[in-house]
């Protein structure tokens, strides 16, 4: 089945899947800032647009095409969208 998710008035979508390799979604965002929470450890990768991400205690970090972050578990986290920007992430 896939899950259809959509947040902060609808700026930010994504489509949920799992499978045999785990739990993913892809999605868009619209160019903006965002705040979201984690529950489990994610791998996020770009692909498409850019981004800078501010995660707790680092520095803010950009991101280009097809860069990945790793995301752990139980925190807050920012997503500056420089752009309209795509991207993939994984569950853990």
């Amino acid at each position: 089945m896939i899950k259809v998710n959509e947040y902060f008035e609808g700026n930010v979508k994504s489509l949920g899947l799992s499978n045999s390799q785990g739990n993913f979604t892809v999605g868009v965002l619209l160019k903006g800032t965002y705040e979201f929470n984690t529950s489990t450890k994610e791998w996020m990768t770009l692909t498409s647009g850019n981004w800078e991400l501010e995660l707790p205690g680092e520095e803010i970090k950009t991101y280009g095409i097809w860069q990945s972050c790793e995301i752990p578990s139980g925190i807050s986290f920012k997503v500056n969208a420089l752009e309209d920007s795509s991207y993939l992430c994984r569950y853990e």
